[in-house]
C-alpha cells in the first residue's frame, strides 16, 4: 500500500477521485500506474515511512483511513466513524 497525492482527477478502483480528496491509500500497482500517467503530486509514500505530520488524517476518507490502519497493523476496535478511527490511529502511533 502507498499513500499518494493526486495532481488531477484520476480513476481509482472504478471511481473518479479528485486532488481535494488527497492523500489517498492505494495499492502499489495503482500507485505505479498513477505515477506513470502523471497524475501524482510528489512521490508515492510507504505508510510506515510517512511522518505523522506528513499526512493530514482529517482529509482522508474513512475507507482510506481503514486501509492505512490495516497497513500499519492498527486494531481499530469498535471505531466506526471518522473521528474515532483517526483517534485510534493517532493513539497507536503515539504508543
Amino acid at each position: 500500500m502507498k499513500i499518494v497525492n493526486l495532481s488531477g482527477p484520476a480513476v481509482i478502483d472504478g471511481a473518479v477521485r479528485y486532488p481535494i480528496e488527497s492523500p489517498l491509500m492505494v495499492s502499489d500497482d495503482e500507485a505505479d500506474r498513477l505515477k506513470a500517467s502523471g497524475r501524482l503530486y510528489g512521490e508515492p509514500e510507504d505508510p510506515d515511512d510517512a511522518e505523522d505530520d506528513d499526512v493530514d488524517l482529517t482529509k482522508m476518507k474513512v475507507e482510506d483511513l481503514k486501509a492505512l490502519a490495516a497497513a500499519e497493523e492498527i486494531d481499530l476496535g469498535d471505531a466506526k466513524n471518522k473521528a474515532d478511527i483517526i483517534s485510534a490511529i493517532q493513539l497507536a502511533r503515539e504508543a
